[in-house]
Order: C-alpha cells, then sequence, then structure tokens
C-alpha cells in the first residue's frame, strides 16, 4: 500500500466550536479534492506535550502513525507558567491509498497556559469521539508533583503511553505504577519496548533445562545503563531489566536475597545510548557468572554462559527504532501488557537502591 502523507494547513477556530469547524474541513475536502476522501478513526489519541519542540515533534509522529492506526489526534502544549491564554486550530492528515483514494484523520491543536492549563482535561474529553477507545501520549517528564492533573486527563483513557527515559525521579515511575494498580488505564512504556531485545537474549540463557533451574539461585545482578550523565530516567531501563528478571525467576519478594547493581557506562553514554542497557552480568550461587552484552561490529547481543559464547536467536534488530512505530505497536494492542504491570512494582522499590 503506498502511503503519501499530505497535511493540510493548520486553521485557527474558536475553541468552542472546533466540531463545528470540523465538519466544515471535512465539507470542503470533499468539495474541493480532485479523488475520493474518506474520514476515518479507530483511536482517539491524545498527546501532551509542554514544550513547541515536543509539540512539533508529536505532531509530526502522529500523523505518520494514523497511516496505519487512523486516529482523532488532539495535541496539547500546556504550559502553566506562561501568561493565560487558550487557542486552538485544526487540520487533516491524509494517506493515499491508491486507487485515487485517500484516507484521512483530523487533528486537534489545543495550546494553554496560566490559569487556563486547568480546563485543557474537559476540552480534551468533550472532543472525544465516544464509543472509541482512548490512548494519552505523555511526551517528556510526568508532573508528578501536579498529580490531580494528571488523574483528570487520564480519567477516560484506556492506555497511557509514556517514555521513562524522560523521568526525572521515582516519583515518576511510582506514579505509572499507581495508574496500573488503580485505574482501568493500562500503560504502555516506549522504553519498555526498547528492552525487548535485552529480555529476548536473557531467556535465550535460561532456555536449556540445566540453567532454568539456576533461576532460583540468582545471586547477583550488574546492569550498567549506556549513559554519560546522572539523569534518572537514563537509569530506568536498567531497573526495568532488573525488575523483570527478577519476576521471571519468581523472586518477587526476595529482593533482598540479590545483590542489584546498577552503573553507568559513560563510553555507552557518548555513543548515543540515551539510557538503554549496556551490558549485564547474572552471578549464581555457585560463583559462576553468564553475560550479556552488544558486539557493535555485528549489531547483535552475544551472551556468555560458563565461558561459552553464543548469539541468542531473533536479537538482530536494528539499535534504533522510529517512535511512530512504536507508537503503532501500542495502539495496535488489544490488551494490556502484563508482563509490565507485574514488573512495574519491583522497578519502583529497586529505585531506591540506585
Amino acid at each position: 500500500m503506498e502511503t503519501a502523507v499530505t497535511l493540510e494547513s493548520d486553521t485557527r477556530v474558536d475553541v468552542n466550536a472546533i466540531e463545528k469547524s470540523l465538519a466544515d474541513l471535512w465539507r470542503g475536502e470533499k468539495k474541493e479534492g480532485d479523488h475520493a476522501v474518506t474520514r476515518a478513526a479507530l483511536w482517539n489519541v491524545v498527546a501532551h506535550t509542554s514544550t513547541s519542540d515536543h509539540h512539533a515533534t508529536a505532531s509530526e509522529t502522529l500523523s505518520l502513525a494514523a497511516a496505519s492506526v487512523p486516529q482523532r489526534t488532539i495535541v496539547v502544549r500546556a504550559n502553566p507558567e506562561g501568561e493565560r491564554d487558550l487557542a486552538s486550530w485544526i487540520s487533516a492528515n491524509c494517506h493515499r491509498i491508491g486507487g485515487g483514494q485517500q484516507v484521512c484523520s483530523e487533528e486537534i491543536c489545543i495550546v494553554a497556559s496560566g490559569e487556563y492549563v486547568a480546563r485543557v482535561p474537559p476540552v480534551v474529553n468533550a472532543l472525544l469521539i465516544p464509543d472509541m477507545p482512548v490512548a494519552v501520549w505523555w511526551i517528556g517528564d510526568l508532573p508528578n508533583e501536579h498529580e490531580s492533573y494528571v488523574e483528570s486527563l487520564l480519567e477516560p483513557a484506556d492506555r497511557l503511553i509514556i517514555d521513562s527515559v524522560y523521568f526525572d525521579s521515582p516519583a515518576d515511575l511510582a506514579l505509572i505504577s499507581r495508574v496500573a494498580a488503580q485505574t482501568s488505564t493500562a500503560p504502555a512504556d516506549l522504553n519498555w519496548v526498547r528492552l525487548e531485545e535485552w529480555r529476548t537474549a536473557a531467556a535465550s540463557v535460561f532456555d536449556p533445562a540445566s540453567m532454568r533451574e539456576r533461576l532460583r539461585s540468582i545471586r547477583r545482578l550488574r546492569v550498567s545503563a549506556a549513559s554519560s550523565r546522572d539523569f534518572f530516567g537514563e537509569s530506568v531501563e536498567s531497573l526495568l531489566f532488573a525488575a523483570w528478571l527478577t519476576a521471571q525467576a519468581g523472586r518477587i519478594g526476595d529482593e533482598s536475597a540479590i545483590d542489584y547493581r546498577f552503573e553507568r557506562d559513560a563510553v555507552g553514554g557518548k555513543g548515543g545510548g540515551s539510557g538503554g542497557v549496556a551490558g549485564v552480568e547474572i552471578g549464581f550461587d555457585d560463583g559462576s557468572t553468564a553475560t550479556i552484552a552488544r558486539d557493535r561490529d555485528r549489531g547483535v547481543l552475544v551472551a556468555t554462559v560458563d565461558g561459552e559464547t553464543t548469539i541468542p536467536d531473533s536479537v538482530t534488530r536494528s539499535l534504533q527504532q522510529r517512535t511512530d512505530d512504536l507508537i503503532v505497536r501500542q495502539l495496535k494492542r488489544t490488551e494490556a501488557d502484563p508482563v509490565l504491570l507485574k514488573t512495574l512494582p519491583i522497578a519502583v522499590a529497586l529505585a531506591g537502591r540506585l
């Protein structure tokens, strides 16, 4: 299927007349367009941002994602410190699908500042298409100090998409864990998705029956983050990996028996790692170890167990993934990730060890 994105020019509209303006926009598209235009949406996707750069990124990313998952996109830029203002724009994101047809999704932009930020949740709620799932993509750090605002925006959400590499404190991770445990909103972390190849590699280490028996004998776990700076978000992937391995080993509630060590690999950080896992060492009670590391020349992970090095299957994926592809993967999931839900509270507990 050939897709070509065409973004219509943004049209500023009265925030109280957005739906009417959208109807006028679609009537104009059908009247002026040379080809058949289909208005489509499978999701309501709300992107919450706090800077103009993040706002532009959200708009561009979701316009690309709409080619695979048609959606009503609502991009919010909220600045509580700015002068009071509330403005909105609308546009159409269209993708050619062949045969002279276009499938179009709509985008609504809301910019709020000052005391008008408090009006964002009710305005967004009124714009959601009824009986359609809602995903909130929170870009940047979570404002855990304004938890009531976050909760009000998440009230109608079925899915919360975050990227924990931006978290500036363990309180952000704890907030996500509470959302998962206490609400019907299912969290999805892009950082967790990037960790997939490391989880696959670690799982392959314990595939042999003899190694599965050693899961319960893990005594030491050292995880290095590819980071050269002291920023909490760039340690979260390491925390998630350690928490995941703890859960998979059946050691929930037994964390005190494992010596966790979280380190930073400055060389990996300079290479653009931005907090991704750079290396893993697992120690067992008999003194033996298993390691997982990246072979950068071949772009794969290699595992070494009892002196024997292997390349685990299915971990030759590219180091980088486009954000719109990651978003699409989350929107195509029908249910929450049960492994992530089990991992989050353990990661919160381990955050205190950093």
